[in-house]
């Protein structure tokens, strides 16, 4: 059954973008300090693997190894990849990461899989080359069924799940409503900003910060207003898509704060 990941990271005052499959927000700059960025990276791409989404769990452990280079980040992205099927990718994670820490309280761990894994692929090897000579050898009964190691792509057979499209619409129509929500709430703060400044004991009367301060407040009213309004119709549109469909979808969702901006990521797996 095919499953589109959805990553949804909605961040302060930035707007969120939609691309097929995909609900994403642009990143703020990260700090000086890379450990605490990196932790709040491995903490969501940990809690996308427990969701069962361990595409987003590779991103986020591979953002993190990139600031903070720690071979244990490699021993979960070689995790990730292997419950995602990725046997390659997992195996070449598992021996570098015992190649830069051989005596790690995971080492053993790492080890085992890494002959788990080798015994398998030789194995479909092996399989795959039985069913070669069986194919080409002269018969006159019916062809052989390919072997269980034989890979097949039956991705095109999968009948179409119900529902999925009105689901991810729902995610970003609620992805932009929160956009709006954060910047009618930034819009907000400065129409106060300016107010408190007009009403400042011995303030002068200016007319252009009067202005201005309207303004403000107008858009933050027409954002907050309007980003509700999209989110509650996302969220309908969402319910609606999966009481039709009758699907479970599993999601987590794991914080993220940045220096001048907080947010959420949402991720899951939808079937």
């Amino acid at each position: 059954m095919n499953r589109v990941l959805l990553r949804l990271l909605l961040l302060g005052a930035i707007g969120a973008v939609f691309v097929p499959g995909r609900v994403l927000a642009q990143s703020a700059p990260v700090p000086a300090d890379k450990k605490p960025v990196a932790k709040q990276y491995v903490d969501a791409g940990l809690a996308a693997q427990d969701s069962g989404d361990y595409e987003t769990a590779i991103t986020f452990y591979l953002k993190a190894y990139q600031l903070v280079p720690h071979p244990a980040l490699l021993f979960n992205m070689a995790q990730a990849h292997r419950l995602a099927g990725h046997i390659d990718q997992a195996l070449s994670l598992y021996k570098q990461y015992l190649s830069e820490d051989p005596s790690s309280a995971q080492a053993r761990t790492a080890r085992a899989l890494v002959s788990e894994i080798e015994a398998h692929k030789a194995d479909q090897a092996r399989a795959a080359r039985a069913y070669e000579i069986a194919a080409t050898a002269p018969s006159t009964g019916p062809a052989a069924d390919p072997p269980v190691g034989d890979v097949r792509d039956t991705a095109s057979q999968a009948p179409p799940q119900p529902g999925r499209l009105p689901r991810i619409a729902g995610l970003a129509t609620g992805a932009g409503g929160v956009a709006a929500v954060v910047i009618g709430i930034g819009f907000g703060l400065h129409a106060r900003s300016l107010s408190d400044d007009l009403s400042r004991d011995g303030a002068v009367y200016d007319p252009a910060k009067m202005r201005a301060g309207e303004r403000a407040n107008t858009i933050a009213i027409v954002g907050m207003a309007g980003g509700a309004a999209l989110i509650a119709t996302g969220a309908a549109l969402y319910w609606w898509a999966h009481t039709q469909s009758g699907a479970r979808e599993r999601v987590s969702v794991a914080p993220l704060v940045l220096e001048g901006t907080a947010g959420l990521i949402v991720s899951g797996a939808l079937p």
